[in-house]
């Protein structure tokens, strides 16, 4: 029997970075549409030329694509068509607008690798924020022929829209922040939770855990409200007996109400139709609450024997095979059900199985096999 956690690993070093679609916004649906994202640069790079960062004369061409970008907005007059001679420009200009636009260059160039985040907000307020992981290293950098400049391509990368995210729910100090007409924000680490919720239901940093259960039902009795966090709690006040080495468990009664101090994870609820728990700990316990949960659904109080327990393997498909998650997971899984023993175990099932079928309750956890 398998479980497959489906959880992403998001790396120490990971870039989340807020760019904006264009002067105006006028290129959010061709990076919409078209999966990409990059500089409002038209003519930078030639669709049969090498894009690269350490271009002599790449600040030569940031200023022609600038007089290219003002042709095309004020109207294309075919008497002021900008040269395409790169020795008209100046390449060493220094000016704040092109010094920006260099850095701008470097970050999509040079230092976004593949899976870091781009989040792409609309003009207005009442629009969605898109969420997209690079596909491809700087390498992968090529000229894309937008709609609003036709025949001068801008540099782009592609990207794998994953998430969205409604504009007004983005956090107030970036929507100040992005007030100012900045064609790229880096996203410090104290703001990423919200886009990383949007774009990963589970995940895990070296900081934090979380993970995301779904609910069904537009709206829970006071027992089903009661019995799933009281579900959590039960899992976290073992997970610290199980790191704990205190060869101790807690029955669900009693380990619902613990004061777990740190231990106590974070719960966060969206109860719509469909709506959402997210579960956030600075300990595995949400990883261990999406398996326990996911066992209890499909295998119940079968998955406390040894039988089971003996040929219980985890994976994670959002990860590679060696991720570091999946051997503290399954070492949690499998005291856990050892400790609490059939019948302890079986109570827990039958609480949550009742809470599911009134919720629709489910963990992203699955269990495979048979």
């Amino acid at each position: 029997m398998q479980i497959d956690i489906n959880t992403k690993p998001i790396p120490e070093n990971h870039k989340v970075a807020l760019a904006r679609p264009g002067a105006n916004y006028r290129l959010f649906q061709d990076f919409v549409e078209d999966s990409i994202v990059g500089v409002e640069l038209p003519g930078l790079f030639q669709p049969d030329e090498i894009v690269d960062i350490n271009d002599a004369q790449l600040v030569a061409r940031i200023q022609r694509s600038k007089e290219i970008r003002a042709w095309h907005n004020f109207g294309r007059h075919p008497e002021r068509v900008p040269p395409q001679d790169l020795n008209e420009y100046d390449n060493a200009a220094d000016d704040p607008s092109t010094g920006q636009l260099l850095r701008v260059l470097k970050f999509y160039l040079q230092e976004a690798r593949a899976g870091d985040l781009v989040v792409v907000p609309p003009q207005n307020f009442g629009g969605k924020v898109h969420i997209g992981e690079l596909l491809h290293g700087p390498a992968g950098a090529f000229p894309a022929i937008v709609q609003r400049y036709p025949g001068h391509p801008i540099v782009v990368r592609r990207v794998k829209w994953i998430g969205t995210l409604d504009k007004v729910d983005m956090p107030a100090k970036l929507i100040e922040a992005f007030r100012k007409p900045t064609p790229l924000l880096l996203i410090p680490s104290s703001e990423r939770t919200v886009f990383y919720n949007a774009a990963y239901r589970n995940y895990y940093t070296p900081q934090r855990f979380s993970s995301t259960f779904d609910v069904t039902a537009p709206e829970f009795d006071t027992t089903s409200g009661s019995v799933i966090p009281a579900f959590f709690n039960f899992v976290a006040a073992n997970t610290r007996e199980v790191d704990q080495k205190t060869g101790l468990a807690h029955d669900f009664g009693a380990g619902a109400f613990l004061k777990l101090a740190d231990y106590a994870p974070h719960l966060s609820i969206n109860i719509q139709s469909p709506g959402t728990l997210s579960l956030v700990s600075g300990y595995i316990t949400p990883l261990v609450a999406s398996a326990l949960l996911a066992l209890a659904l499909t295998v119940g109080p079968a998955a406390s024997t040894d039988q089971f327990l003996n040929n219980l393997t985890v994976t994670n498909s959002a990860a590679t095979v060696d991720d570091p998650c999946i051997v503290p997971v399954r070492e949690q899984v499998v005291t856990h059900l050892r400790l609490l023993g059939y019948d302890k175990w079986s109570r827990a099932c039958e609480l949550m199985k009742e809470a599911a079928d009134k919720t629709g309750l489910q963990s992203e956890a699955t269990v495979k096999g048979d």
